[in-house]
């Protein structure tokens, strides 16, 4: 038996279709910092609530955090794709970058002196995330300026098979033991330097499409001109629809109500629902992998709903029984679902929607979830409230499964998009 030759093997692995974009200089350099800061934000991820809960050991704290960051995003999501056509995708990034470094490094020094309190923290957390708000969608419109059309499912892909792994897994274990064995305000020094080193790859980045037209002074205005895009594209409409559909039926009950069972039902401690965590990661990665390499076709929009619709379907094993293994198999079976519909949407955004618009659709998008999230959590935990855990689980199963591929009928929610380079 002879052995395959090491660069015959290395040449096959890549020309994956997950790999292909990242043979462009740009590309990789994008990804190289982008990566690295989200390992800082998966090591923030494990040390935030410490740090909340050391200054008020309260839910209530807590959950401040969240509707602040917010209520905080929603508007710089709006007008994200007026800034990216007025200054660029590459500029904007770099702004981005730069100001969520300075915050996280004022956060975590004020911190270590002492000196930092629940209202400097929102603050600060609430310019983190207008920052984040903006740089999303500029780093979209950017993958959109660097990867050829062919190339951009893959790029997806590659997307949620490395987020994973560096938000959920590799950046939570750092967090974890930095926490433990310093402090939560060395983390976010720590992450703050993550940015500094995006900030620096992102200079290397040379290509960089030309801003584009606004559409007047007012940048919410110019901004909300996607709307206007979506409202003539009806296609964008339903799928935005069927996707809230989702964000309400599957957030909520997954992060408040399954939680809440593992401890209270099922008797499992932190590290189980590490555990439960951990096998979503790998779902996610598995997700994308599933999908990376299939082209963007008549069948993409159908496959994009039945995603969404699974992601709710998930929920249904863990609604009927309690215990660990639906919580195992839901998880790995809703990050999958959420790989899937991840990687296909904001490919067929890229591809289908004009460089002077996607800025502004991906703007929208991420708004959207802002605003649903915290709808989606207080639905959930009023639900369970009055009737029941289980009950609460059921419905969003249910009507996720049912609902989101059902706008199927309509067929203007089916019609494929004129999509570029296919």
């Amino acid at each position: 038996m002879t052995r395959e030759p090491r660069t015959t093997l290395l040449s096959r692995m890549a020309d994956r279709p997950q790999l292909r974009p990242f043979r462009i200089r740009d590309f990789r350099y994008l990804w190289a910092g982008f990566a690295v800061s989200l390992l800082g934000d998966g090591m923030m991820f494990v040390a935030l609530p410490w740090l909340v809960l050391s200054m008020s050991n309260t839910a209530t704290a807590l959950a401040s955090i969240g509707v602040v960051m917010a209520l905080a995003a929603l508007p710089a999501a709006l007008v994200a794709g007026a800034l990216v056509n007025r200054f660029g995708a590459r500029r904007v990034m770099l702004a981005g970058d730069l100001c969520r470094a300075v915050t996280l490094a004022a956060l975590g020094l004020l911190g270590m002196a002492g000196l930092l309190n629940g209202w400097l923290l929102l603050c600060g957390l609430a310019l983190f995330s207008a920052a984040e708000a903006v740089f999303v969608p500029a780093f979209a419109t950017m993958v959109q300026s660097l990867v050829p059309p062919e190339h951009l499912v893959g790029a997806n892909s590659a997307d949620q098979a490395i987020r994973p792994l560096m938000w959920r897994l590799v950046g939570p274990v750092a967090g974890g033991a930095l926490v433990a064995n310093y402090s939560a305000d060395w983390v976010l020094l720590l992450d703050a330097g993550t940015f500094v080193v995006s900030f620096l790859f992102l200079l290397r980045v040379g290509a960089e499409r030309d801003p584009g037209p606004g559409d007047g002074a007012n940048l919410l205005a110019d901004g909300l001109g996607g709307w206007r895009y979506a409202w003539r594209h009806r296609w964008l409409l339903y799928a935005f629809s069927a996707g809230a559909v989702a964000v309400v039926c599957v957030m909520g009950p997954w992060n408040v109500l399954v939680p809440y069972v593992l401890r209270n039902e099922v008797g499992g401690g932190a590290e189980m629902y590490g555990l439960v965590l951990a096998v979503g990661g790998v779902g996610q990665v598995a997700g994308a992998l599933l999908v990376g390499g299939r082209p963007l076709d008549r069948r993409t929009l159908p496959l994009l709903y039945l995603a969404w619709g699974v992601m709710a379907g998930g929920l249904a094993g863990f609604a009927v029984h309690s215990s660990p293994w639906p919580a195992l198999a839901g998880s790995f079976v809703i990050n999958a679902a959420l790989a899937v519909s991840t990687v296909l949407w904001g490919a067929l955004l890229q591809s289908a929607v004009p460089r002077d618009q996607v800025a502004r659709v991906f703007g929208i998008d991420w708004a959207l979830s802002q605003v649903l999230v915290p709808i989606s959590y207080s639905v959930a935990g009023a639900l369970a409230d009055t009737t029941s855990t289980r009950t609460a689980l059921l419905v969003a199963a249910v009507g996720g499964l049912v609902c989101v591929p059902a706008m199927l009928i309509v067929k203007s929610a089916r019609r494929m998009p004129e999509v570029r380079g296919v």
